[in-house]
């Protein structure tokens, strides 16, 4: 197998850049660091051929790094960045709506990943009240570019933040492939899943680059469009409400089995099933400016664009399940589950959700490389970067939703006991004479609608000077890079909710008989799942025009569903300052090939604060099921500072022990800066403060980074062309993780309602007359007893107690271990054509949750093995592919909306088989079809134990045919 040369050059690597599938284009080179020169250019293409080069950087690289070149993306049938990298040895991905999202890498979740653009911080933002270090890959298209680099261990001269990895993508560059290179391809996408929206849509991407004026002048520029609809369906439980069996119904039948040795219970919050209609936009461009005034000196200017466009509308039904206190039946099994529970009264309610938001992502660079002498090279890179996430529905608005009920249940239950969706049933207070449906238009009211606002900033500056000084003496030390670098990054994240708007509070049934329709679920809704499909026992709902509907409630009860002011208005600036030095050195240890890379990086970081604080003021409980945090007219805003410092060494020893066996050893120090979420610097209650979910959470701009010692050691054999195996072992000593530590908190002014003398009077005069005290029962009590006011709501008042409240508050307290093995091989089968890549990794840590308890604990979420497969096929003119992605069970969240308190989420074991197949029909025109999800793979999410269902997803196949030209 051919070496490759070491040549001390400034530029090195040249990868391929492929756009939608096709196997004619010309390669394109890419810049790479300065410290990775000694890569010979090697012009190959195709699949095998981009494995090849692959397989150089990993093989050529002083640390642990992995690699897929364009060609290789552009032959996954992926929708975007995050599937691409989905393949990658420890990679593992998060998705929305079946669509990659955020990464995973050995375990460490998409806060512990640094994503760089062309060797760039990259910012990224969120429609949330607050900002985030999680890099969207929903917002590349894979067609957008030329190569992607995974580092897993990490060196000086590469910026700090990543301690599961660094990614960095790579775009194309004019200089690297002189002469003009054009292309345009298109695809045709059909989603299986659409119901309202196209049946096909497209996707059209293209380049153009060209160089003039004898090479010295370079203009390239690409851009790619692409749109889909979808919808998905699921089933949902908001959360697992923890300990209100205290609340339990005197009067009800309980068959308690609990055998938890805390004694503690988990009530479900609701029942519910959802039908999402999806349109996504995605916009990718680039253009790109060089020039080189002289042998030595390069510049580049370059400008990229992304726009991700989401606009969807969401049909949601169920029941809600008030609490113990409105049982009639409870079974509790030995888990501590309330797993099958039926209560008086309730809704069936039909909520409405109009959801959209825009993305936007824009970075203007510049790069200069000047070769100063033979023996010193220099480089100065500035970018300015900025994401902008922001609701597309008039005044920021990201959701508007809008609740219908049929108020014709006397009693609901749910089953969790035996299936994978608990089974909802009803009977009704009356029957239709003509039999099914019991619930019928007429049955219908309207409760309140709301809208929430977003709009979060994030905004990075970075300047960074490199420099390597090459020794031309024939002594071990090769060569010393050195650098200094400053990144300023600003966030600024808004959020808002107006709290429920009136809709007339149900007391307007029939109004609406002529504004809903029928619809029969079928026996194919979510039938994947044991309690969906033929299973369910109320298959229908009915659904609504939602504008209309709030078009009409708002003329009937003189009221506006706009936007409200910003309730959450956080910024947060950090600016780090930091310095390198890097020795390579290439020797030999008893006759074997050996390079070592040994560096230091230091870095200063300052942070400040400022939050909007806004005073609760009141609680009001608002109907039976819904309560109000009622807050000051007036705000302020605080400002809090903190600073830190870090060391971070590297050590990286390769050793070729024989022809192409090597074996690597790494050290590092790296960290991850804390979550901008955890660093408000204020205190905010929930807006929604119902029983058994009264919360809070208090920022802390003082947290430390995350900080981790890494081992890493693997042994790779490179065997043949494009083949090879590797094993490899990683250890990361992880401290200053946070947890949130709860403190029950009383406000003197904030009362509640639901334990005041008045409602313990209602609940005692309701259980002397043997009638359940529900919560329905009481707050119509308090009504007529004088309690309620003007609006039909029930303030606090003096005579009730003091509120509690839960606030969660982060701290660096906790450190843990991770450890594990990554597999892989990569194989060619001589010249037949065919081949295969696998990888599996094992990760292990001492990091686990219990789910018996229910006080606050720490776990890493994201912590799971993951597995890959691929097969292909290359040969005249023919390319196919079969790749299948596992992901194992995994903790992927340490919330429920509705449980209370501090609850996990589980994520069960995911397969995904994704397939591609394309010709070259001539030398300049390729033809290509590809299916994503082609087994349609479903997704379930669950609580602490699997009864607890929380997501159950039915996911479809998506497919796509398309042609690519290249000139």
């Amino acid at each position: 197998m051919r070496q490759l040369e070491f040549k001390k050059s400034r530029l090195a690597a040249s990868v391929s850049l492929v756009l939608g599938f096709a196997t004619a284009l010309p390669v394109l080179a890419e810049e790479a660091p300065l410290n990775n020169d000694n890569i010979e250019v090697i012009e190959v293409t195709g699949v095998r051929g981009s494995q090849a080069k692959a397989m150089e950087l990993k093989r050529q690289s002083a640390g642990v790094v992995d690699a897929i070149s364009a060609e290789d993306i552009g032959k996954f049938p992926d929708t975007n960045l995050a599937e691409s990298l989905q393949r990658i040895t420890g990679v593992s991905i998060d998705r929305v709506n079946g669509e990659g999202s955020k990464i995973t890498v050995r375990g460490f979740g998409p806060d512990f990943n640094l994503v760089l653009l062309n060797n760039r911080i990259m910012p990224t933002a969120q429609v949330a009240g607050e900002s985030t270090r999680s890099f969207e890959f929903a917002n590349l298209s894979s067609d957008a570019i030329s190569s992607v680099e995974v580092y897993k261990t990490s060196k000086a001269n590469m910026s700090s933040g990543g301690i599961g990895a660094t990614i960095n993508i790579l775009t194309a560059r004019p200089f690297n492939t002189p002469g003009m290179v054009a292309s345009i391809g298109a695809k045709a996408h059909h989603d299986t899943s659409v119901e309202d929206g196209s049946d096909i849509t497209p996707e059209i991407s293209g380049i153009f680059s060209n160089t003039f004026m004898d090479d010295t002048l370079g203009l390239g520029f690409s851009a790619s469009y692409q749109k889909r609809d979808s919808n998905t369906k699921n089933a949902n439980i908001s959360g697992w409400r923890q300990n209100i069996h205290g609340e339990l119904n005197p009067n009800a039948e309980v068959v308690n089995e609990n055998k938890n040795p805390y004694g503690n219970t988990f009530y479900a919050r609701n029942i519910g099933f959802a039908s999402q209609d999806t349109e996504r936009e995605r916009t990718n461009a680039q253009l790109v400016f060089q020039y080189a005034p002289l042998d030595t000196v390069e510049m580049t200017l370059d400008y990229t664009y992304s726009k991700l466009s989401d606009l969807s509308n969401t049909d949601t039904w169920g029941l809600w399940f008030s609490g113990p206190g409105n049982a009639t039946y409870a079974h509790i099994n030995e888990n501590g589950t309330f797993d099958h529970v039926t209560e008086v009264g309730g809704d069936y309610s039909g909520t409405m959700h109009q959801n959209g938001s825009d993305n936007i992502n824009k970075s203007l660079g510049f790069n200069l490389q000047w070769q100063a002498t033979d023996t010193l090279e220099f480089s100065f890179d500035a970018h300015d970067s900025t994401a902008t996430a922001e609701g597309t529905l008039g005044n920021d608005a990201e959701n508007i939703f809008f609740i219908l009920g049929a108020l014709n249940v006397a009693d609901k239950t749910y089953d969790a006991s035996g299936t994978d969706i608990p089974l909802l049933s009803a009977n009704y207070a009356s029957l239709n004479p003509n039999g099914e449906p019991h619930l019928l238009p007429e049955h219908y009211a309207s409760l309140f609608a709301g809208v929430r606002a977003g709009r979060n900033e994030s905004d990075v500056n970075q300047y960074q000077f490199n420099g390597r000084w090459i020794n031309e003496n024939d002594d071990a030390v090769s060569s010393i890079d050195f650098g200094l670098s400053f990144t300023s990054m600003e966030t600024h994240a808004q959020g808002s909710y107006t709290g429920p708007i009136s809709a007339g509070w149900y007391g307007n049934m029939g109004i609406w008989e002529d504004d809903v329709s029928y619809v029969g679920l079928g026996s194919d809704f979510l039938s994947d799942f044991s309690g969906g499909g033929s299973d369910m026992l109320i298959p229908y709902y009915y659904t609504y025009d939602q504008q209309a509907a709030m078009d009409k409630a708002q003329q009937l009860y003189d009221v506006q569903y706009v936007s409200a002011p910003w309730q959450d208005d956080h910024r947060i600036q950090e600016d780090t300052t930091a310095a390198y030095v890097q020795v390579n050195i290439e020797s030999e240890f008893n006759d074997m090939p050996l390079n070592i890379v040994a560096g230091l990086r230091y870095e200063q970081t300052d942070v400040t604060a400022s939050s909007m604080q806004n005073e609760a003021q009141q609680l009001v409980w608002l109907n039976p099921t819904e309560w109000q945090t009622v807050y000051a007219d007036d705000f302020s805003y605080s400002h809090e500072s903190h600073d830190y410092k870090e060391f971070l060494p590297n050590l990286d020893i390769n050793l070729e022990m024989m022809d192409d066996l090597i074996a690597r050893f790494s050290y590092s120090r790296t960290i991850t800066r804390p979550t901008l979420g955890s660093m408000r610097a204020t205190t905010a209650l929930t807006p929604i403060p119902k029983v058994g979910s009264r919360t809070g959470f208090a920022g802390n701009p003082s947290l430390r980074p995350f900080s981790s010692e890494n081992i890493d050691l693997s042994l790779e054999y490179y065997y043949d062309d494009a083949s090879y195996v590797s094993v490899g072992y990683f250890n990361k000593e992880v401290e200053n993780f946070l947890m949130n530590t709860i403190e029950t908190v009383k406000y003197d002014h904030l009362r509640d309602p639901y334990i005041g003398p008045a409602a313990e009077q209602a609940r005692a005069e309701l259980i002397a007359n043997n009638e359940t005290p529900s919560d329905e029962a009481v707050f119509q009590w308090l009504i007529d007893n004088g309690y309620g006011n003007a609006e039909g709501r029930v303030p606090q008042s003096g005579a009730d107690p003091i509120a509690e409240w839960n606030i969660s508050k982060p701290n660096n307290v906790e450190d843990l271990a991770i450890n594990g093995f990554e597999l892989a091989w990569q194989h060619w089968f001589w010249d037949t054509g065919f081949g295969f890549a696998a990888n599996y990794t094992l990760v292990d840590g001492d990091t686990s949750y219990d789910v018996e308890r229910i006080d606050e604990q720490f776990a890493l979420p994201g912590l799971s093995d993951t597995a890959n497969l691929s097969v292909f096929y290359e040969k005249n003119g023919l390319q196919a592919r079969l790749a299948y992605n596992w992901r194992d069970t995994f903790l992927s969240g340490m919330d429920q909306a509705e449980a209370g308190g501090p609850a996990p989420q589980f994520t069960e074991a995911y397969g995904q088989l994704d397939i591609s197949v394309s010709y070259q029909l001539t030398e300049n025109l390729s033809i290509f079809a590809e299916g994503i999800n082609v087994l349609e793979e479903e997704k379930r999410v669950y609580g602490r134990y699997e009864e607890q269902m929380l997501l159950a997803q039915q996911n479809a196949a998506r497919y796509a045919i398309g042609a690519r030209y290249s000139f």
